[in-house]
C-alpha cells in the first residue's frame, strides 16, 4: 500500500498523502516543493576531505563520547547487520560505524562519512526528520522519500550541548529491515548519557578557563570550542558579548593574536587579543528590516556591506523581490562619507523614460506645458553632496543609460531647458536581474555597466536563512502588542516554505494572520492556507499562459513596426500609452 502511495504522489497525486502519518506527509509535500530528485542515489551535498577533517576536528569530542558510548551497548541493540551513524547538527556525517555488510550497501548510496544527510539533500529520512523536529523519530523502508534510502530501516535520537542547541544526531540504520524502529527507546536513552557527558565536558572546560582567566594578566578574551565568549576583560564588557559567537562581533583587523589554550594535551578554548591602540568603529546603522539576523552567511553579507559603505565607490545590490534592497541602500548611505548629505531614492521602473529624465534631470521654468512655473530641482541635483539610489536600474532605457553616463563621467548635471551645474554624489542602484546577462543580451550599455558595478552586494533571499523566521516572528508581534503561546507553531510551518517574495511576501502573511487568528490558535492546514493566500501559484508559474504569449509577441512586434514609437505602438495596438508601458514592465521589455 505504502509503495502504491509513493509512485502516486511522485506522479504528481497529492491526495494519496491522507494515507500517510502527518509528518511523513509533511516531509514528502516539502522535498517535492524543493524539488529534491526522488530517484537520486546520491546526497547533493559531498564534503572535500579538507572540509570533512575540520568538521571533525571541531566535533572531536562529540565523535569521542560517542565512539565510546556505542561501543559499550550496541551489543543490546537486537537488529540484524546494523549501522551506527553520528551526523553534525546539519546532517553532515561525521562517524559512522557497523557490520560490514551493511558498511557495503551503505557505500552503495553514499551514506557515508563526509555526505550531507538532511531532508533537502536526501529527500524524507530519520536524520532529517529529527534536524528538523529536534525529537526522536523512526522511519519505515517506505516511508523514504527517495529511491536510495527506501531499503533502509532507521531510527535517529538528537542530541544537545547544555543550551539545548542541537549539536547532533545518531541513527541506526539496518538494510530491508524494519526492526530497527523497535530500538528507539535504548537509542534515546543512549543519546541522553551522551548530551549529558558532553554537557558535563563543556562544564569543565569552562571552569578550566575561567581558572586560566584568573591567572591571567593579560588583556584577552576567552572563548569554549564553539567559539562562544566564556570571559571578558572589564575594559572590553561595554564592546563585546558574554555567550555570543566571537566572529560576529570581532573584525579580523582587530585581532593581534589569536591561540589556542590545552589543558593536558587537550584543547579547551582559544584566546583572542586585540589591538590595544585599535578602537572599535562606532556600530554601523544596520537597518536590517528591524531584527539582528542570526544567520552566519547573512552576517557575512552585511560586513561586505559595511566595508563597501566606507568607501565613495558606486554600489549596486542584487537581491529577489521583497529581499529588503532598499533598506540596504539606507545602510550604505547612514555608514558612508555622504551620510550627512541626503539620500534620494528613485524607481526607475515606475516611471515613463519622460517622467523619468524630468525626475532626474529637473527642468527650467516653462520647459513644457504643464510644468511647474517655477522649474523643478531634479533628483540627481537633490542627491548633491548625499547619495542618490537608483532602484530597478535594469529598466533604464538606453536614451536615459546614456544620459546618465554622461553625468557620472562629467560630474556635471543639465536640467532640461536649463544651464549646466556640478553635482558630487554616491550612486547606488539596485535590480532583480542579473545586469551581466543583460549587458550580454545587449539590454543595458555595457560603458554604465562597468561605471556602477564597482562594488556588487548580493543580498541572501530568505530562504536560505530561514533561523530569521523565528525573530521576524517576534518582532511582529511585538508591534502588534500580539501575545499568543503558539509562535512556534507558525515557525515550524514557515520554515517548510521557500518564501520567493522574501521579507515582504512573509510579513504579508504574518499581517493575514493576525487578521484571521487573532486569538484563536490555528491548525497546521490553517497556517498552510493563510500562506498560500498570498503565494503565486507554483502550477500557473511551471505551464506556459498562450494568452500573455500571444499579447507579448503583439507588443513586441508593434514596437518593432514603429521603431520603438511608444505612442504609435499604442495607437497600433489600440490601448493608451500608459497601459502599454505598465505591459512592458509586465513582460520585462525595455524600450530602446
Amino acid at each position: 500500500m505504502r509503495e502504491d502511495t509513493w509512485k502516486r504522489f511522485i506522479n504528481g497525486d497529492e491526495a494519496v498523502l491522507t494515507r500517510l502519518p502527518t509528518n511523513i506527509a509533511d516531509s514528502w509535500k516539502n522535498c517535492h516543493s524543493h524539488q529534491v530528485d526522488p530517484f537520486l542515489r546520491k546526497p547533493r551535498k559531498m564534503m572535500t576531505l579538507t572540509e570533512l577533517k575540520e568538521k571533525q576536528r571541531e566535533n572531536k569530542i562529540l565523535i569521542q563520547l560517542v565512539k565510546e558510548e556505542v561501543k559499550k551497548i550496541k551489543y543490546l541493540f537486537n537488529i540484524q547487520y546494523p549501522l551506527f551513524i553520528l551526523t553534525d547538527n546539519e546532517g553532515t556525517i561525521l562517524w559512522r560505524d557497523g557490520h560490514h555488510q551493511a558498511k557495503d550497501y551503505a557505500n552503495d548510496i553514499y551514506f557515508n562519512i563526509g555526505s550531507r544527510w538532511s531532508e533537502l539533500d536526501v529527500g524524507t529520512n530519520a536524520i532529517g526528520m529529527v534536524l528538523t523536529s529536534k525529537k526522536d523519530a523512526t522511519m519505515a523502508l517506505s516511508d523514504h522519500y527517495a529511491v536510495a534510502s527506501r531499503n533502509w530501516g532507521c531510527a535517529a535520537s538528537p542530541i544537545f550541548d547544555c543550551e539545548q542547541k542541537l549539536i547532533g544526531v545518531l541513527d541506526i540504520s539496518t538494510y530491508n529491515n524494519d526492526s530497527v524502529q523497535e530500538s528507539i527507546f535504548l537509542l534515546n536513552t543512549l543519546t541522553q548519557r551522551i548530551s549529558n557527558d558532553y554537557i558535563h565536558d563543556e562544564l569543565q572546560k569552562k571552569v578550566e578557563l575561567l581558572k586560566y582567566a584568573s591567572r591571567s594578566l593579560s588583556e584577552e578574551i576567552l572563548c569554549d570550542l564553539h567559539f562562544q565568549i566564556v570571559y571578558l576583560p572589564e575594559q572590553l564588557q561595554e564592546e563585546y558579548q558574554l555567550n555570543q559567537d566571537i566572529r560576529l562581533q570581532l573584525a579580523k583587523e582587530e585581532i593581534y593574536e589569536k591561540q589556542e589554550i590545552y589543558l593536558l594535551d587537550e584543547l579547551i578554548g582559544y584566546r583572542f587579543k586585540i589591538y590595544p591602540t585599535l578602537k572599535r568603529k562606532q556600530q554601523p546603522h544596520f537597518q536590517v528590516v528591524g531584527i539582528q539576523s542570526k544567520n552566519a552567511g547573512y552576517q557575512a553579507f552585511l560586513r561586505k556591506v559595511e566595508q563597501l559603505s566606507n568607501s565613495t565607490v558606486p554600489v549596486h545590490i542584487y537581491g529577489e523581490s521583497g529581499s529588503g534592497k532598499e533598506i540596504i541602500a539606507k545602510t550604505v548611505h547612514l555608514n558612508s562619507p555622504f551620510k550627512d548629505g541626503p539620500l534620494i531614492v528613485v524607481n526607475c521602473g515606475a516611471l515613463s523614460e519622460n517622467l523619468l529624465e524630468s525626475e532626474l534631470f529637473g527642468y527650467a521654468p516653462g520647459s513644457f506645458t504643464g510644468a511647474n512655473k517655477e522649474g523643478y530641482e531634479g533628483k540627481i541635483l537633490q542627491a548633491n553632496h548625499g547619495s542618490l539610489f537608483l532602484d530597478e536600474i535594469d529598466s533604464m532605457s538606453y536614451k536615459m543609460q546614456t544620459a546618465l553616463l554622461r553625468v557620472l563621467e562629467e560630474k556635471k548635471v543639465m536640467p532640461i531647458n536649463g544651464k549646466q551645474q556640478s553635482v558630487t554624489f554616491r550612486l547606488i542602484t539596485a535590480s532583480n536581474q542579473d545586469l551581466r546577462k543583460r549587458v550580454i543580451n545587449k539590454q543595458f550599455r555595457e560603458d554604465l555597466f562597468y561605471r556602477i558595478y564597482v562594488g556588487k552586494v548580493e543580498i541572501p533571499p530568505l530562504r536560505c536563512r530561514l533561523e530569521d523566521l523565528q525573530p521576524l516572528i517576534d518582532l511582529f508581534c511585538q508591534r502588534k502588542n500580539w501575545y499568543i503561546p503558539w509562535k512556534d507553531s507558525i515557525y515550524e510551518v514557515a520554515k517548510t516554505f521557500r518564501w520567493p517574495g522574501n521579507i515582504r511576501e512573509f510579513n504579508n502573511f504574518l499581517e493575514r494572520l493576525y487578521i484571521f487568528y487573532p486569538d484563536r490558535e490555528p491548525t497546521k492546514e490553517e497556517i498552510h492556507e493563510i500562506i498560500q493566500l498570498g503565494s503565486l501559484n507554483e502550477l500557473a508559474e511551471k505551464e506556459a499562459n498562450p494568452k500573455e504569449d500571444k499579447q507579448k509577441q503583439a507588443i513586441l512586434n508593434a514596437l518593432a513596426s514603429t521603431h520603438y514609437h511608444v505612442t504609435n505602438a499604442a495607437k497600433e495596438l489600440g490601448i493608451s500609452r500608459a497601459t502599454l508601458y505598465r505591459k512592458m514592465k509586465e513582460y520585462q521589455i525595455n524600450q530602446k
